[in-house]
């Protein structure tokens, strides 16, 4: 025990020397620059870095301008620092505080939030926030989600009901699926690959065979956001798909989807409404809590939150975060 502490102290040292920033944080244009505003918000494994914008070189249009929302991106308990119900609960409210923020700053300028994958879905849920408020005029704000882990559940292909995977699958201990979301009357985006399973998962009851085909080209397919021709891609230019709706985009290669063999509800949909199922799946969800590991280190009175921040973000450089 004497070791890890010391261990532990050693690390918030070395933290501490080199600066530790805040869990959410941002890449802030000048303070005169109330044009508007594109606020990038990462996928999985670049959260800290913003590295899927810098490799596809995104841009804004014309008399516009780029930020980026960093955070802390964990998704599994215990075996990364966070899971993803505790990287929500720090990345939302960050988020939505830099857009509110940037709203008192510069009241009048049209904000847009991109996101892709787990970045979709903390913009996607910022959206939803701020359409139950009058913190900013509806009319200023929009978002372009690509591959959004809680896109609706539809019906667009002979595979049958299919939608995000936070819409399809049940809640998972710290990781707790909260299904669609209500935009209400602000203008969204929506970008999904066919045989994306993130943002278009197929019932895995009803059809097993496309289920299972999705998870096996999942690499290929969520990474195919890219294109030949640059100002074609969402990652690069993002401007340019703020008023395509709910975009289905082409499957990433040719796939045999079958057809569901017969009508099903969504797991989720039956689990998440269990009272049992959901008494266990908290319980794990606590205990899971106790092992986040900056709680481990706040138990010892270190700083937790920032060492691990700066862990996953230095990690995350060297592209060696999971």
């Amino acid at each position: 025990m004497r070791l890890l502490k010391k261990a532990c102290l050693l690390l918030a040292g070395a933290v501490t020397a080199a600066g530790v920033t805040v869990l959410g944080a941002s890449t802030p244009a000048s303070a005169a620059d109330c044009s508007h505003v594109y606020i990038l918000t990462d996928g999985h494994l670049n959260g800290t870095t913003g590295g899927t914008w810098d490799a596809n070189r995104t841009v804004a249009p014309p008399g516009a301008h780029l930020e980026k929302f960093l955070y802390d991106d964990g998704i599994i308990p215990v075996v990364e620092p966070h899971d993803l119900d505790t990287t929500q609960k720090y990345a939302g409210p960050a988020l939505e505080k830099k857009v509110t923020d940037f709203h008192q700053s510069c009241p009048g300028t049209p904000i847009t939030l991109v996101g892709y994958s787990f970045g979709a879905l903390i913009s996607g849920n910022v959206v939803a926030s701020l359409a139950s408020k009058n913190a900013v005029p509806h009319n200023l704000l929009n978002a372009v989600l690509i591959a959004d882990p809680r896109h609706a559940v539809h019906t667009s292909g002979v595979e049958g009901p299919a939608g995000g995977i936070m819409s399809v699958a049940p809640d998972g201990p710290g990781m707790h699926t909260t299904g669609p979301r209500n935009f209400g009357d602000i203008r969204v985006a929506n970008i999904c690959r066919h045989d994306d399973i993130i943002c278009n998962a197929v019932n895995p009851v009803s059809n097993a065979q496309g289920f299972i085909g999705e998870m096996q080209r999942f690499n290929t397919a969520h990474t195919a956001y890219g294109d030949p021709d640059p100002n074609r891609s969402p990652w690069h230019n993002p401007a340019a798909f703020e008023n395509s709706g709910d975009l289905m985009l082409a499957p990433s290669a040719p796939i045999t989807w079958g057809g569901p063999a017969f009508p099903a509800p969504m797991p989720r949909d039956v689990l998440n409404s269990n009272p049992v199922y959901q008494g266990v799946i908290d319980g794990l969800s606590k205990s899971g809590d106790t092992l986040d590991w900056a709680n481990v280190l706040n138990s010892f009175g270190l700083p937790g939150d920032q060492v691990i921040h700066e862990m996953i973000a230095a990690l995350e450089a060297a592209g060696k975060y999971w």
